[in-house]
């Protein structure tokens, strides 16, 4: 087994593999679910966050075939998701703070040989269920800076994105039973030109990672508008859908109060373009957070979106939202934790805006 070096240098290969990028939404099997708006809660949600395989290696040429069935067997685990660089207590690679100067020799796209990278390994089982009728998709949130995919020994994706999510279609490496999961993740790639900033240098699996059962048919992208009328007296929710083949979607509309605006069926055929009115909208800003809910229901999945209506302009410099003047404020976190490095736990995200 060979791993495809060239990819860390070459700016035209990116996503091989991977999915095309959508608005974020889990399905869920009903609304009550979906009303929660936990992940964890929906059936066709599969986290593969916690203790993983691990090894690093100082340079690529110490990572041998690690597909073989000689391959040097795993003497250590790594909790996922984390920055590899934080494992303090072991010999691996360390925090590096760099502001104005690359940490390494400029020569784009190129990078040095000497890239370290982690090994990860993963089994987890999968029931016929997952598989009968379905599309089974992996998803990473989060790798820095980018990661090679292996499943049940067959090359699947390769992906540099490091703050997004690449989607893998996993189904045809799939099996019932037990299946194995192996992770190449690099330090560097041409990538990491495009990402240098005055941060922490940080690697690894560093956001979650899980899988989703999903219908043969599904909805596939989302993108949802709202405008208003110039004295604010109506305005309309537009929704675009684009779904992976024919089918019946179910749509709902309520007020932040739980009262249905709108509901109906319509087929699609792989996309289409909704618009919904909704006379005296209730707006949304800062000091009235008015959220609406969209349910679409494609097959046996619903999904739920939150809609704030208001209307964002700008009049001679000025940032108008609904008509009224506004300043934004904030600070720039960078993603940090003193323990995981770049993965921020929900509690202290909650905190921070508390804060």
């Amino acid at each position: 087994m060979e791993l495809n070096r060239s990819y860390l240098s070459d700016p035209s290969v990116l996503h091989p593999g991977c999915e095309k990028p959508h608005a974020y939404f889990i399905p869920h099997d009903t609304a009550e679910s979906a009303r929660t708006g936990d992940r964890e809660k929906s059936g066709r949600f599969f986290s593969l966050c916690g203790q993983w395989d691990f090894r690093w290696c100082p340079s690529v040429r110490e990572l041998g075939d690690f597909l073989a069935a000689d391959a040097p067997a795993f003497t250590e685990t790594i909790r996922v998701p984390m920055s590899w660089q934080m494992a303090l207590e072991r010999p691996y690679d360390k925090p590096l703070y760099t502001n104005r100067r690359y940490p390494y020799p400029i020569d784009p796209p190129h990078v040095p040989d000497e890239n370290p990278c982690g090994l990860y390994h993963r089994r987890f089982s999968v029931d016929a269920a997952c598989l009968r009728d379905r599309e089974v998709y992996l998803n990473f949130e989060g790798v820095d800076s980018c990661f090679y995919l292996y499943v049940n020994g067959a090359f699947a994706a390769y992906s540099q994105v490091s703050h997004c999510t690449s989607e893998i279609c996993v189904t045809k490496y799939l099996h019932e039973g037990e299946n194995e999961l192996h992770v190449v993740v690099f330090k560097w790639c041409d990538g990491s030109y495009l990402e240098d900033q005055d941060k922490i240098r940080l690697s690894g699996i560093f956001r979650e990672v899980y899988l989703l059962s999903r219908d043969k048919v599904h909805l596939r992208d989302l993108y949802i508008r709202t405008t208003t009328a110039e004295d604010f007296s109506s305005a309309t929710v537009e929704i675009e859908a684009d779904l992976t083949g024919s089918a019946e979607v179910s749509y709902s509309l309520n007020d932040p109060d739980g009262a249905a605006i709108a509901d109906g069926k319509l087929t699609v055929k792989e996309s289409r373009k909704l618009s919904l009115p909704v006379s005296a909208p209730k707006l949304w800003s800062d000091e009235t957070p008015y959220l609406y809910e969209l349910l679409l229901t494609v097959g046996g999945e619903t999904i739920r979106q939150r809609i704030g209506v208001r209307r964002y302009e700008i009049r001679n410099g000025v940032i108008l939202v609904n008509g009224k003047a506004i300043k934004g404020k904030g600070v720039n976190r960078c993603e940090s934790h003193p323990e995981l490095g770049s993965t921020v736990p929900l509690a202290q995200l909650e905190r921070d805006l508390m804060i």
